[in-house]
């Protein structure tokens, strides 16, 4: 039966890893979820929102927004933050033939001298300070959908003598891999890194602002990373949980396969067949480097 919190279509993914935390993940049967700041990629998961920017750089991008608004109306408003929302429609019921020019003018002095509340600087300085407390306690497991690419060996697999965990979505075990979503690679500034963006986040409902700054930018990694093919699984830190990572355990029943790495130690098959005979369901699988220069998997006998 299909699992409600199912997100994908998805029926395995992959974990590469060096052999020493391969030991360490056969044996305890856990996985290490860490906190963003422990991330190789400094600019994976921004460490601060609104980098250099103030409440009067907000306001002067949200003012010039407004008057964009309002000289070229949109069509469909329904889907605008209520309060802007409001704004907009009683413009447009009080200037049916559009806003004079004399008044654009007069929004116009905005830009220069944003009307910005006295409380403002202390929200933003909260936000941020927010943002810092909940990077501390995010957990996040990052996964693969593909055990063959080559620099995720070499990068993450001990120069190709580490190992490639597979996973299995299970249902019926509610598994955690159910709700890992898939990154968006994109070369685009986050919104909480430019005046302009953060103004588009005011321009949005409550809950979509809200939701883009805890999950969306989560997910975002520039381009030069999509040969990952990362997906990716966040919470948070459990109760009276320290330090920055936490060893959660998975179900026996959701370990695959296991792969050896092109140049895994042949001396250590020993041991590491011991512990993947702890799981029920695993299979070994060696992997080469193939003559179409392809990393290659066979099964082991």
């Amino acid at each position: 039966m299909r699992s409600p919190n199912r997100m994908h279509e998805r029926s395995t993914f992959y974990k590469y890893m060096s052999l020493n935390t391969a030991k360490i993940v056969l044996d305890s049967c856990s996985l290490r979820w860490s906190s963003p700041v422990l991330f190789n990629d400094p600019f994976d998961v921004p460490r601060e929102v609104m980098p250099g920017i103030n409440e009067i750089n907000i306001g002067k991008a949200l003012a010039r927004k407004l008057i964009a608004e309002l000289i070229t109306p949109r069509e469909d408003i329904q889907n605008l933050n209520p309060r802007i929302r409001t704004m907009l429609s009683d413009f447009q019921k009080s200037f049916p033939l559009g806003i004079p020019a004399g008044l654009i003018e007069r929004f116009q002095e905005m830009v220069n001298i944003p009307p910005v509340g006295i409380g403002a600087p202390a929200a933003i300085q909260e936000m941020k300070d927010v943002w810092r407390g909940m990077l501390n306690n995010r957990r996040i497991l990052c996964l693969s959908e593909s055990p063959i690419i080559t620099p995720m060996w070499n990068h993450y697999a001990d120069k190709y003598k580490g190992i490639v965990i597979e996973f299995d979505c299970v249902d019926f075990l509610d598994s955690a891999w159910l709700i890992a979503k898939a990154m968006k690679y994109t070369d685009k500034m986050p919104l909480t890194h430019t005046a302009e963006g953060m103004a588009e986040l005011l321009f949005m409902p409550d809950n979509k602002s809200i939701e883009y700054i805890n999950n969306e930018i989560i997910f975002i990694k520039t381009e030069e990373w999509a040969y990952e093919r990362e997906w990716r699984i966040s919470t948070y830190a459990r109760p009276n949980s320290t330090g920055q990572y936490s060893d959660l355990k998975f179900h026996p029943f959701e370990l695959k396969s296991v792969i050896l790495g092109p140049l895994f130690d042949a001396s250590e098959f020993d041991e590491v067949a011991s512990l993947v005979k702890m799981y029920p369901r695993a299979k070994l699988f060696k992997s080469s480097f193939g003559n179409d220069r392809k990393i290659s998997i066979v099964p082991l006998p």
